[in-house]
């Protein structure tokens, strides 16, 4: 599955191949990039959601990065897949209703963008530093309102997004907006 969606993804995307080697090699070694078990890299999704009117933005404030992102995690290695996880974790974090996913293409596994990035050591958790590479998928909300429900998430917030601020988040909206 996994390679099917990262070939998919380069064939829309032909220019980021570069920027995604390490992912590249990892799956072509099938190494296993769902859980938390693989410290040179592994898999997380993430929603790039907008408000019913898609104007806005939902951010969280990620205590752990000390900045604001899309809401996502790591992919289960229960899940099907991590646009899954992205559904997951934007319920999990945030208590967002979701009306409908934007798909990329035909195939809603292939994300909007992928995004390799480095992850710090952290001795609370016993883990080194790792990769983690970063499966971007767009929903639309049905409503602005919000419940925080995790421990780790105090903040959330919808942000118009012309504000966005972060070079890989834009590059996710830039490719959405085309099919908004």
């Amino acid at each position: 599955m996994l390679p099917e969606i990262f070939a998919k993804y380069l064939k829309v995307f032909p220019e980021d191949e570069p920027r995604l080697k390490l992912l590249a090699k990892q799956i072509d070694r099938q190494e296993q990039l769902s859980g938390r078990t693989n410290y040179i890299g592994h898999i997380t999704g993430s929603a790039v959601i907008f408000n019913p009117d898609k104007t806005k933005v939902l951010l969280i404030y990620h205590p752990l990065f000390d900045r604001w992102q899309q809401p996502g995690g790591h992919w289960d290695d229960d899940e099907q897949g991590p646009w899954l996880t992205a559904v997951r974790e934007s319920i999990e974090e945030t208590g967002v209703k979701l009306a409908d996913q934007i798909p990329n293409g035909d195939d809603k596994r292939v994300p909007f963008d992928i995004d390799s990035h480095v992850v710090p050591a952290s001795s609370a958790k016993k883990e080194p530093e790792h990769y983690h590479h970063d499966f971007k998928y767009a929903f639309i909300a049905s409503t602005e309102k919000l419940t925080l429900k995790d421990e780790v998430i105090k903040e959330a917030r919808w942000v118009d997004s012309g504000e966005i601020k972060s070079a890989d988040l834009m590059r996710a909206i830039s490719h959405i907006k085309a099919y908004l």
